[in-house]
This record gives structure tokens, sequence and C-alpha cells, in this order.
């Protein structure tokens, strides 16, 4: 095998399971650890790899998403199954906040017939589909939090949008992710990585929402430890990785995988 496609290899494995180990790829290659070695010191040269024991991990970050509209459009299908999945989790839920983006604003079925429900969101997005849905339903209350407003993200965000969030207290908080690994969960933009911390501590409970292909990925700001998500959901067409799996399982954190 050439050196491009070794170091290919070497970098997507690294950038899918979070780390490459040079006795794994050498096996997996039918080459030498010496060889693994070099691809992977040309690899840190560029800074794209930064060597650890027995191996090396990503050191290049997502500094931004898609298009509003493609991720949208990517994985629709999935997306709105995990939002009917999550609206049955939160059904008996009073205060609920949801974060902004394409995968959370699948969760629409929130709240039951018997009690009130109020939901707290930064997402123009969320507000109005769960408003139009429940306009007839009294029972239902969803509070858009104002502030600077982000028109290609429809979300608002800044310090207003802080200040507010931490007027209130949810009974769980529904946040994603681009990018999940075993220290927690990370998103591209620390504007709307700061609405989601400040979410989570305004919440007695956290799902993380994520579809499986952002298990192993990495991101620019973290604003989720692992240790603050009480339930994962998430789908079985990628599989994730075992070192994350084993944190998951360690920290006693639900996982449903649909």
């Amino acid at each position: 095998m050439l050196s491009d496609a070794r170091q290919k290899y070497i970098k997507e494995t690294a950038f899918r399971d979070g780390e490459i180990i040079i006795s794994d790829a050498a096996r997996e290659l039918d080459v030498s650890m010496e060889t693994i070695r070099r691809d992977i010191n040309i690899l840190a040269g560029m800074g794209i790899l930064e060597k650890v024991h027995g191996g090396a991990v990503p050191v290049r970050v997502n500094s931004h998403e898609n298009k509003y509209s493609e991720r949208k459009a990517t994985n629709e299908l999935l997306k709105r199954k995990l939002g009917v999945f999550i609206g049955e989790s939160i059904k008996d839920y009073s205060t609920v906040f949801l974060a902004a983006g394409t995968t959370v604003e699948t969760v629409t079925n929130v709240g039951n017939s018997s009690d009130t429900v109020s939901v707290i969101t930064n997402s123009l997005s969320i507000a109005e589909t769960i408003g139009k849905l429940n306009a007839e339903n009294a029972k239902t209350d969803v509070l858009l939090i104002g502030g600077k407003f982000n028109a290609d993200e429809h979300y608002t965000y800044g310090s207003q949008v802080v200040s507010n969030i931490r007027k209130y207290h949810a009974d769980v908080a529904v946040i994603s992710a681009v990018g999940v690994d075993e220290a927690g969960a990370m998103c591209a933009s620390p504007d709307e990585g700061i609405i989601m911390t400040e979410m989570i501590n305004a919440s007695a409970n956290v799902i993380l929402m994520v579809d499986s292909s952002k298990f192993g990925k990495k991101a620019a700001f973290r604003h989720c430890t692992i240790d603050q998500i009480n339930h994962i959901v998430t789908d079985s067409a990628n599989k994730i990785p075992e070192k994350i799996l084993k944190t998951i399982k360690k920290k006693n954190i639900k996982i449903d995988i649909i």
C-alpha cells in the first residue's frame, strides 16, 4: 500500500475512533509498526494528529458546520425518528429546554393531555413548529428566549439569552452535538455552546440527542462534560467507538440506540 493511502486510512481512523493505535494499524495494513510511526510523524508535522503513547489522536477540529439548510436536509428521516422517541421520553416533564439545532428541531410531540408543559428554547424554528402544532392546546406554553438573532442559524444568542436562561429551572434539557468523545459533547460555535451549557446548568436532567456519525468526531467548543449527561439517544447506523461506549457504561449513563 502506498504511503498516501496508508496516511488516509490512519487519519480517517483517528477521526472516526478518536485515536489510532500503531499496533492495530500495522496489523490492519500489513506493514511494520515503524512504517506506521513514520506515517504518524508526517501527519503530526502537518498538524492533523498529535502523537501519544502507542499511537495518535486528532488535533484538527471543526471550526464551522455546513449551512443550516444542508444540515436540515441531512439524515432527515433518522432525525425525525429520534425526535419522536425523545418526545415520548420527556412527555411527563413539565418544563423542558430545547436547544437550537436541526436535530433537536425534530422534537415536536412534547407534553401530554393532562399536565401543562412549558417549552423554553432559543430556536425560532422550534418555537414556530411547536407553537403551530399546539395552537389550540392551552396546556402547552412555548417561551422563545430573546437576544441577538442569528438569521443563518435561526436562533438567538448572547448575554441576554444567558441571563434569561438563568431565571429558569427545567426538568430536562435536550441538547445536541457536532462531536462526542469519552470526555463529553462538543459543538462548532461558542455562541451556541454557551447557550447549551447554561441550559444544562439550569436543568435537573440532560438528554444528548445525537446521530451516531458524531461519535468520535471533534469540534471546537466543549459544551457538556460526560458527567453531566443522564441519557443519550442515538441511532444504529454507525458503530460507537469502544472507548466511548465503555465510558458511557462506566458512568451509568442511559443510552438508547434506536
